[in-house]
């Protein structure tokens, strides 16, 4: 035991004596550093006298000794003579300080395998330094700079390359010598550091032609230094708001002093003449380079008088309506948006950039564009910034604003800037007139309008559901889904004639949209599968659906017929009376349907099967015959949102989501999750690989009621328009007779009853028919009401009790 004792504490005793010998010789090499340092910068001309006589002449001759002056002695004399003049110059000064930097090193226990690579870095900048200044000893003489600087060695290497390369071309190749070990040494990228340069130049440019040309009195300068504000007012209110920043940010400046006082903005141009008198933002402090920051100033939507709409008369219909479209009287009038104020908007300014300043992220402008609930701020990074040092700093910039969250966007689609997008601390209402009656949805050409709201510039946002073809929406329990898809019925009652579109609404929550059951005999489609004009049940759902599927293909061989591609080419050709009926199809007049489905998931959790297929197939084939889709869920998740319905759904809208998940979902991207609610949203276009954010218009139950009540009073059609029967169809293809029936039809309804179980593997195995047959038949039996529907793997619900029963069902179907 001893034995071994000895044996685990020998290699703690040798790492022991080891470490205390690195540390004696961190000492030393510090020790010889210190005082090699001292003996270099106290050195004289006299050193030199004394440093002849050596180290044994000093010692065994003192009456010879000069007066010595240096502070180390006579040793520090002789060893300072021996760097400086015959080595390289006061350059030598670098191995002193080598020799402190690898004691203070062994001393920490620092990893010194990189000290190799730097002492040889600094010691060959101090060799060819001392050969620089040699070349100009060599050229210049002793008059103009003293050989002190160069020492022998640094004139020696300046004759031999003077010599070999002549005096010019020598000092260009050891300063591009210098050059390379130098930014070898600082591991430097050299068009970095040409930029950086560049931008250097630029500023002290910038800051002598203003010091020329400027007045240099106090408030002038205190001006010059300020954030310039640039306020700009549309001419048109719903044009689009172009942003401009500049490639390269010029103020005048005058020269800076080190410390910056208070500030205060110069004078703005804006669009209104303020109260108080005075325009001027408050004292702000610059914490970087000056901001160059452009605003633009929300300005009130131009409304059209209300007045009394003139009634629309429905072109080449069966049965001619006059309709009079609602007026925006019916909607609550838009109070005049409350401007953002300019106080918040420099200061935000500010506070984004000195948070990015203290990341070492240079910002070198920043435009501003204020919305009615968020402001973007596009940043211009310097060049040298990577996007991924911005993006990643989304928590530290929202903290330091103090904003509910902000979303990052890198970079902005088609600019060169990355967008920042902060909530307003007090944010506008869009109301629905605004935007209804904005001078670009009155004017706007698209088939099948919708009124989105107003983007983050605050210019109105419509576009056309012909295109994108099919909307899917996605959004929590409050975030504005509900209130979106009341803004995208009313868009269209506001624009269309009842003959042109008709609503197909599925609501199984009941409540959300029922006061839509108003407009049977408007805008209404019904089915005659089920008893109510909102349809509330999954069961009606399915057969609505099913019903559009039958109606898809009705139109299919109508546009066959007629020769055409679409549905716009059709009504065109009925309009001018170039189509032709024949016995099989009358054409008339095709409006466009829009199903809107508010809950999928609730379907989807009853009804999956039966939903998902017919929802698929409408998505992928409906666009030409008119038939789109509008479907809206609150919870995204894969199993609601499959992968055969979302690839069909290009056009896309996210409201304020519960996670980065449900984000993913809906948008294949993040954002969502950062949304504010109350109908902050995202668009994503079916021609755009990045979302937009929109404020969705606000519409109240009060004015959704005061508009269909308005419509309702008018006189509509006599029969509301109807989806073609699915159950109808089934008894049609039941009744083609004995000759459309299996020949062993009635022995397979025997055999079910009798054993009651609907099953294949029965029919199968009696009759002994293959599997295929076998499934014909149990179809066949389940569309003549003997046998219940599929359900999954367990047999089919056998309908008739006696055989008696079936007796009297096959007669009646003999008969038919």
């Amino acid at each position: 035991m001893p034995a071994r004792a000895k044996e685990r504490r020998a290699p703690k005793q040798e790492h022991g004596r080891t470490h205390r010998k690195l540390q004696l010789i961190a000492v030393l090499l510090a020790l010889v550093g210190v005082l090699l340092t001292i003996a270099i910068v106290s050195y004289s001309r006299l050193d030199e006298m004394n440093a002849d006589l050596g180290l044994f002449g000093a010692l065994t001759n003192p009456e010879k000794l000069e007066r010595t002056q240096n502070w180390i002695g006579p040793v520090g004399a002789v060893l300072a003579d021996a760097f400086i003049k015959g080595g390289i110059g006061y350059f030598s000064l670098v191995i002193p300080l080598l020799l402190l930097v690898w004691g203070w090193g062994i001393l920490r226990e620092w990893q010194l395998r990189r000290f190799f690579a730097l002492s040889a870095y600094f010691l060959a900048i101090a060799c060819l330094s001392s050969a620089i200044v040699g070349m100009i000893w060599n050229i210049a003489g002793q008059a103009f700079i003293p050989q002190e600087w160069s020492g022998t060695i640094g004139i020696f290497s300046a004759l031999v390359f003077s010599r070999l390369l002549g005096a010019i071309g020598g000092s260009i190749v050891l300063g591009t010598a210098l050059f390379l070990v130098f930014f070898l040494a600082y591991d430097l990228d050299m068009t970095r550091t040409a930029e950086r340069l560049r931008r250097i130049y630029d500023r002290i440019a910038d800051r002598v032609s203003a010091f020329r040309h400027a007045p240099v009195d106090a408030s002038a300068e205190r001006r010059l230094h300020s954030a310039r504000v640039e306020i700009r007012k549309d001419e048109e209110p719903d044009t689009a708001v172009k942003q401009e920043i500049p490639e390269k940010p010029q103020p005048e400046r005058v020269k800076p002093s080190r410390t910056y006082p208070p500030v205060e903005a110069e004078p703005l141009e804006t669009m209104f003449d303020r109260e108080d008198g005075t325009d001027q933002l408050p004292p702000l402090e610059p914490k970087s380079r000056p901001l160059n920051v452009m605003k633009r100033m929300l300005a009130a939507e131009e409304e059209a008088p209300a007045k009394a709409a003139a009634a629309v008369v429905a072109p080449d219909a069966e049965e001619e309506i006059d309709y009079v479209p609602p007026t925006v009287d019916l909607l609550d009038p838009s109070t005049q948006n409350e401007v953002v104020n300019d106080d918040e908007l420099k200061e935000n300014a500010d506070l984004l950039q000195a948070k990015l300043a203290n990341f070492s992220v240079e910002i070198e402008s920043v435009s501003v564009t204020p919305g009615p609930v968020v402001t973007l701020y596009e940043l211009v990074p310097a060049s040298d910034v990577k996007i991924s040092r911005i993006t990643s700093l989304a928590d530290d910039l929202a903290l330091a604003l103090k904003a509910r969250g902000i979303r990052i966007i890198a970079p902005m689609p088609g600019k060169g800037t990355i967008g920042v997008e902060i909530p307003n601390a007090h944010p506008a209402i869009v109301r629905f007139r605004s935007v209804v009656n904005s001078t670009r949805f009155r004017e706007t050409r698209a088939t099948l309008p919708l009124a989105m709201g107003k983007t983050i510039s605050g210019e109105v946002y419509v576009d056309d559901l012909a295109k994108m073809p099919h909307l899917l929406i996605a959004g929590a329990t409050g975030s504005g889904k509900s209130v979106g898809i009341n803004t995208i019925l009313m868009s269209l009652v506001y624009k269309l004639h009842p003959s042109d579109v008709k609503f197909i609404i599925i609501d199984p929550k009941k409540i959300e949209l029922s006061q839509y059951a108003k407009l049977r005999s408007h805008f209404l489609a019904l089915s005659p599968d089920a008893d109510e004009e909102i349809f509330t049940t999954p069961a009606n759902a399915v057969a609505v659906l099913k019903g559009l599927e039958l109606e898809m293909e009705r139109r299919y061989d109508r546009l066959a017929s007629a020769g055409v591609r679409s549905i716009g080419d059709y009504n065109d050709r009925f309009r001018e009376g170039r189509l032709h009926d024949t016995e099989e199809i009358k054409h008339h007049k095709l409006p466009y349907l829009i199903v809107v489905i508010d809950e999928l998931a609730d379907l989807m959790i009853t009804a999956a099967k039966e939903v998902e297929e017919p929802i698929a197939r409408l998505a992928q084939l409906a666009r030409a015959v008119g038939i789109h889709l509008v479907v809206a869920t609150q919870r995204p998740s894969v199993d609601v949102l499959t992968g055969v319905i979302k690839a069909n759904f290009p056009a896309r809208i996210a409201y304020q989501v519960a996670s980065k998940t449900d984000s993913r979902t809906i948008l294949d991207m993040n954002g969502a999750e950062q949304l504010l609610g109350n109908g902050d949203m995202l668009y994503l276009p079916s021609s755009s690989p990045k979302p937009m954010r929109i404020q969705n218009a606000f519409l109240s139950t009060d004015e959704v009621e005061r508009i269909v009540d308005s419509i309702a009073r008018q006189k509509g059609y006599s029969n509301p328009a109807a989806l073609p029967s699915v159950a109808e169809r089934k008894m049609n293809g039941l009744g083609g007779g004995k000759g459309s029936r299996d020949e062993l039809f009635k022995e397979a309804a025997r055999l079910v009853v009798r054993h009651q179980q609907g099953s294949v593997s029965l029919v199968q195995r009696r009759l002994k028919v293959g599997y295929s047959r076998a499934a014909r038949l149990i179809d066949e039996l389940e569309m003549a009401g003997i046998v219940g529907p599929f359900d999954g793997s367990k047999a089919r619900l056998v309908l008739v009790d006696t055989e008696d029963e079936l007796e009297r069902i096959l007669e009646a179907l003999e008969g038919e």
